[in-house]
């Protein structure tokens, strides 16, 4: 059956880059067709990353299977030619897991980004970065599935990372080896939060649909006008956020709650594309409440408040940004993940300062909750 499985799997998603490679290809001259577009398969194999004691049963390998669709950049824009012409697009993503009834099949579809950390003629070595939406068809149940502690919903985030070595066969035809690491996680959302991570390595084949246009020279750059103490090096993000979250005191019996979040960045440019600054940060989080009444401690909603200072980063990719903030919270009345906590957001301009933002607080690693919000910007 997984054989089966395995081989329906690869010829769908195979016929479908050869169709859509063939299509494209057909209507190349077409003005709709954009430039530089290019679709890839990837085929690999893989194994769950046991990091509990209980997921050992769930040993096994198994094929991964994801169809892209790229842009590749030129230097039209100047971050393009900054960031070494990274190429642009989405991806599907599918695997088996190995065919166990407990946790089902898993789908993504994810944008990324690929960046070419080395690229000749022929040679490319290349990092890519891709995060989205999963979902996976069976999740934790205490009654019906309590064996899923992965995953406590069908809906989940979804990261792909991947490191290549790809060489050109052809001005248009690419064939690459490739190892990678994606990650399902609901952030917290529904508990148990445990997550699926699979580690995978494979081969794939991509294609341009046209010949690939030249890319414009890089232009030298001087930062040294970022250097000086001016207004116009600075920026101001603020932003407020609201996320749902499960513990695990009450798995299996679908309650939630709010976590609200309102934080401020000071940053500084250092290039064009970095910044580095301070935050703070202000949460307010309903679980706290529910931890503190099971260890009979008496509370006031102002000492629910957890106060916190960060160092931030911020890089931007013309409209999207993502940031990082190792913070510390200066106070709060349940505290039992610890004070110092970590912040992986993405933002995108939606209208002049307008942004729309996501974030995912951790503490070590481990998921507290993510938030979804609006923000703006004063540059």
């Amino acid at each position: 059956k997984i054989k089966r499985i395995f081989l329906e799997s690869f010829i769908v998603l195979l016929s479908s880059f050869l169709l859509i490679t063939n299509m494209l290809s057909a209507k190349s001259n077409d003005t709709i067709i954009v430039k530089n577009f290019q679709v890839e398969f990837k085929a690999s194999y893989g194994f769950i990353i046991c990091h509990h004691p209980e997921m050992k049963y769930f040993q096994s390998h198994f094929p991964i299977f994801e169809l892209s669709f790229h842009q590749v950049t030129t230097g039209r824009k100047s971050w393009q030619s900054k960031s070494n012409y990274p190429s642009i697009g989405f991806s599907f993503l599918y695997t088996g897991i190995g065919e166990m009834p407990e946790i089902g099949r898993a789908f993504a579809v994810f944008p990324h980004i690929d960046f070419n950390c080395l690229k000749s003629k022929r040679h490319q070595i290349n990092f890519s970065f891709g995060i989205g939406v999963g979902y996976v068809t069976q999740k934790y149940d205490r009654i019906e599935n309590p064996k899923n502690t992965f995953i406590g919903s069908h809906v989940n985030a979804a990261i792909n990372i991947s490191a290549d070595y790809s060489y050109m066969v052809t001005n248009r035809l690419g064939l690459s080896a490739f190892i990678g690491f994606t990650h399902f996680s609901n952030g917290s959302t529904r508990s148990p939060n445990n997550g699926i991570n699979i580690a995978h390595a494979g081969i794939g084949a991509k294609y341009f649909i046209q010949d690939p246009k030249p890319r414009i020279a890089k232009q030298t750059t001087d930062n040294k006008q970022y250097r000086s103490w001016k207004k116009e090096n600075f920026t101001f993000n603020f932003a407020v956020l609201v996320s749902n979250k499960d513990i695990k005191q009450f798995i299996g019996y679908g309650k939630h709650w709010q976590v609200y979040n309102i934080q401020f960045n000071a940053l500084k440019h250092v290039t064009e594309m970095s910044k580095f600054g301070i935050g703070f940060d202000l949460v307010y989080d309903n679980t706290d409440k529910e931890l503190l009444r099971l260890d009979g401690i008496e509370f006031t909603d102002i000492e629910i408040l957890k106060p916190g200072i960060n160092a931030a980063y911020e890089i931007s990719f013309g409209n999207t940004s993502f940031n990082i903030n190792f913070g510390y919270h200066l106070a709060g009345k349940e505290l039992c993940k610890g004070r110092i906590y970590q912040k992986l957001g993405a933002m995108q301009n939606i209208w002049k300062g307008l942004f729309a933002t996501i974030q995912l607080t951790t503490h070590f690693g481990w998921a507290d909750y993510i938030g979804v919000g609006i923000g703006y910007r004063i540059n």
